[in-house]
């Protein structure tokens, strides 16, 4: 039986040096009418007018931190706060996202409804381009060391109902109930940014919660530009190594670490003329390899003795 007891939805959302994306998404969550929610805004230590411009934004609690907490920190921060004030379910929304009529209603209702589901995603739309899709469905690999992504919503539906124990979410827009938060934890703060959804994916169907996207409710996400800044190519292979060491075994790490390091000889070549990005990819290589986590620093680079040991893995690719 669903129960039909109103429920408390916290909504958190992440701000750094981005206020006016930050508002956008603010103004498209609309007012639901089915359940009562607060909608709790983090300035993650902008260094702009940020604050000014969000202390005088109607309709959210404004909280601060002096520094950039990362994804994982800045949404720990809220969901302590969330579980303090006894709210039902926590959702986890990108500041750069604009939430489609009806998404989080849809996502709450199915939710109730399965009492299993632990936690939840809509289709994520190109913002530019509302039809085209981002982001379907993602399955946990035979292997259990990557994800295949299903970018079709029909096959993302039979793929999702024939395989519900393999759904990995992205963290876009990541809705969580209560008791996932009290029986899980909370966001990995180690892998600060990036790899920190599947994580927690993974860690939810350790705990036997289904992990579900609700294929009719949608949000429009901002396309990533190209080329990125360095600490996006700095997480992303730092954490892809870094996350799978929790997981898997030697052998299978073994197997992570080449193909990883595959696609870092793939984008070090397009990324030629770039020498940030390449430096930051080859210490995300490092530190995964050895374990080291929290946020990236721009002014680090390899030692001698550490750039020999990530070119000669290299080589292998």
């Amino acid at each position: 039986m669903v129960n039909t007891q109103r429920k408390r939805v916290c909504i958190s959302i992440l701000n750094w040096n981005n206020a006016p994306e930050t508002v956008e998404c603010i103004q498209s969550l609309g007012t639901p009418s089915d359940m009562d929610v607060e909608v709790i805004v983090l300035d993650n230590g902008s260094n702009d007018d940020s604050v000014e411009v969000l202390s005088r934004t109607a309709g959210i609690t404004l909280m601060r931190s002096d520094v950039n907490l990362g994804f994982a920190g800045g949404h720990n921060l809220v969901m302590r706060h969330a579980l303090q004030h006894d709210f039902d379910y926590v959702w986890l929304l990108n500041n750069d996202a604009c939430v489609e009529p009806g998404c989080l209603s849809r996502m709450l209702a199915a939710m109730e409804a399965d009492p299993t589901i632990g936690a939840a995603s809509p289709v994520i739309r190109d913002k530019a381009a509302p039809h085209g899709v981002q982001h379907a469905l993602s399955l946990l690999n035979d292997t259990g060391t990557g994800v295949v992504e299903y970018p079709d919503l029909q096959q993302a539906a039979l793929m999702q109902q024939s395989h519900p124990e393999k759904v990995i979410l992205w963290g876009t827009a990541l809705l969580l109930k209560r008791s996932t938060i009290e029986q899980v934890g909370l966001l990995d703060d180690k892998l600060f940014a990036y790899s920190e959804d599947t994580d927690y994916s993974l860690r939810c169907i350790r705990h036997r919660l289904k992990t579900h996207v609700v294929l009719d409710a949608g949000i429009r996400h901002d396309s990533p530009p190209h080329p990125r800044k360095p600490h996006y190519y700095y997480y992303t292979q730092r954490n892809a190594i870094l996350m799978w060491r929790k997981y898997v075994g030697l052998a299978q790490l073994a197997r992570v670490v080449r193909w990883n390091a595959k696609l870092a000889h793939d984008q070090l070549q397009r990324l030629q003329g770039n020498p940030a990005a390449q430096i930051a990819i080859k210490l995300g290589i490092w530190d995964g390899l050895t374990g080291k986590g929290g946020a990236y620093l721009h002014q680090r680079k390899l030692r001698p003795h550490q750039n020999l040991i990530v070119q000669s893995l290299l080589a292998l690719a």
